[in-house]
């Protein structure tokens, strides 16, 4: 139990027992003091008597509602400072924006997650604390420079130091929480996954760094995130950095930090991510990709927990957790002189190996209806079931790009789908090595079940590549698919209907694939 959570008491403004009961029990079993009100002028008269550390606000409520209740508590001095997070089943971005305009702080979307609502809550504590904490250096600090007018330079220049932090330390939690909430669950019950969430259960209470080795788009960063979160640093943040999307140039700033004045371009200073991992876990993603020089240093942390910024002689100290993930063997690596072999021993501590998806066929199905689930609730479709002959079909198929290639062949089943039946179209979509899908009316026949297109030929599935495919072959198809991605974009990278979005990769991560895979603009703009 976290010391946040001994001492924080909670509001819970709710009309609806279910949910009452939910929360009660959720935060009642980490330790937090719970308190109910079932409407808005209940709730406020509660708060004259009693100030809670935290309030969860129903939006829908008899009398005042949830927007009314806010404005007014905001108006009381005691209370105007107080975390509100909303509580809706809403998502229009108008009452979103109405939410934060009565001055809310933050919203849970129903029907509630357990870890998104724990998450959230803590946040929103952690961050209250941190800015009373700030308020008290600012008096105490008023307070010296009417003592000492001569240590007010020094003074003001510390403060905003710490102010500058917590702020990019707000702003990073709030996207790892936004993250987080979106990552999904682990998802599976194969003997090989069962295998890998024992040694994640043994290993992560410790400190021992990890290593996760596993193809790409077997989720490694999930199971970062499961070790940070079953392990004793899980209330400070879990930082990430994936390697091959910083350029060579860069990547110590991002590590390390810098001072102001350190480089052209360095008007302030800069927190690297092991100072905002301090107390908590570091997650280097693709590790294999970092320069040689960039690896010593990283080594020392490793063995001293200290470093320098860029710029800077003065060593910061740091308890920092490292867990590493790539997809290259880098055993092989460090005998070929592309990894050092001294830092490969420090990050093999303690190895994890993913199996890749078409060695958990039994998973297959199990995934593939909860990202169904997960699109129906996104795109507000009725999604009821795969078909049989597609279920066989997807069990069928080597996966080459593992879950993420699975997930993202389920959403361009939903974008499609006009009935609650998923079935495959093999005359879909741009050329992919995985299926491409369609959904046909369940009531087509006469009312029978859904029919799904004809089977395509075997050689279709046997010409997909397995894992025995050598590599520039899928490599080779790595390049179609993004350059007929990009075909159908338009050469748009960026935004929700950009390439990026389509292919599930970041957007520095997308340019880095077209640069390595030699695609450029005249093999997506046929008129150039």
């Amino acid at each position: 139990m976290n010391e946040t959570a001994e001492r924080s008491s909670i509001l819970v403004v709710d009309d609806t027992p279910a949910n009452i009961g939910f929360l009660l029990e959720t935060l009642s079993q980490v330790g937090f003091s719970v308190r109910v009100a079932a409407d808005g002028e209940s709730a406020l008269e509660q708060m004259q008597y009693a100030v809670p550390d935290l309030v969860l606000l129903d939006v829908m409520m008899p009398g005042i509602d949830g927007f009314e209740t806010c404005r007014r508590l905001r108006k009381i001095a005691k209370l105007d400072q107080m975390p509100v997070i909303f509580m809706t089943a809403l998502s229009d971005v108008q009452d979103k924006v109405r939410a934060f305009a009565a001055g809310a702080d933050d919203y849970v979307t129903k029907p509630f997650q357990y870890e998104e609502v724990l998450a959230r809550v803590r946040t929103q504590l952690a961050r209250r604390e941190l800015e009373k904490k700030l308020e008290q250096a600012n008096r105490d600090l008023e307070a010296r420079v009417a003592a000492r007018t001569s240590e007010l330079t020094s003074a003001l220049a510390e403060v905003e130091a710490l102010k500058s932090r917590l702020q990019r330390e707000n702003r990073y939690l709030k996207q790892e929480i936004s993250d987080s909430a979106n990552s999904g669950q682990i998802i599976g019950a194969s003997s090989s996954l069962r295998e890998v969430l024992h040694r994640v259960a043994v290993v992560a209470p410790t400190d021992s760094t990890v290593l996760i080795h596993g193809e790409t788009g077997t989720g490694k960063e999930l199971i970062a995130r499961a070790l940070h979160e079953q392990s004793p640093r899980r209330d400070r943040p879990m930082i990430k950095l994936n390697c091959c999307a910083i350029s060579a140039g860069l990547v110590e700033s991002e590590l390390f930090g810098h001072v102001k004045g350190a480089f052209t371009g360095a008007s302030e200073r800069r927190v690297g991510r092991f100072e905002l991992a301090d107390g908590g876990t570091l997650f280097l993603d693709e590790v294999s990709e970092l320069p040689l020089a960039t690896q010593a240093k990283l080594l020392r942390v490793l063995q001293e927990h200290e470093f320098e910024p860029v710029g800077s002689s003065k060593s910061l100290k740091v308890n920092v957790r490292v867990i590493a993930a790539t997809n290259r063997d880098l055993a092989a690596d460090a005998r070929g002189g592309r990894f050092r072999s001294d830092l490969f021993y420090r990050l093999h501590v303690f190895p994890i190996e993913l199996p890749p998806l078409r060695d958990r066929q039994g998973d297959v199905v199990m995934l593939a209806e909860h990202f169904m689930r997960g699109m129906a609730r996104k795109l507000g479709k009725r999604l009821d079931r795969i078909a049989p002959q597609t279920l066989a079909a997807l069990k069928g198929y080597s996966w080459p790009g593992n879950i993420r290639d699975l997930q993202n062949t389920i959403e361009r089943a939903a974008v499609m789908a006009a009935s609650d039946t998923l079935v495959v179209d093999w005359d879909l979509g741009p050329p992919h090595p995985g299926p491409n899908f369609q959904a046909t009316n369940s009531s087509a026949s006469g009312g029978g079940a859904a029919q799904e297109s004809p089977a395509p030929p075997e050689e279709r599935w046997a010409a997909a590549p397995t894992a025995a495919s050598d590599t520039h072959s899928l490599e080779a198809i790595e390049r179609n698919h993004i350059i007929a991605t990009l075909r159908r974009t338009h050469g748009v990278i960026e935004g929700p209907k950009g390439a990026a979005r389509l292919l599930n990769l970041k957007p520095s991560t997308t340019r880095f694939r077209m640069k390595k895979l030699g695609i450029t603009k005249s093999d997506y703009f046929t008129d150039i």
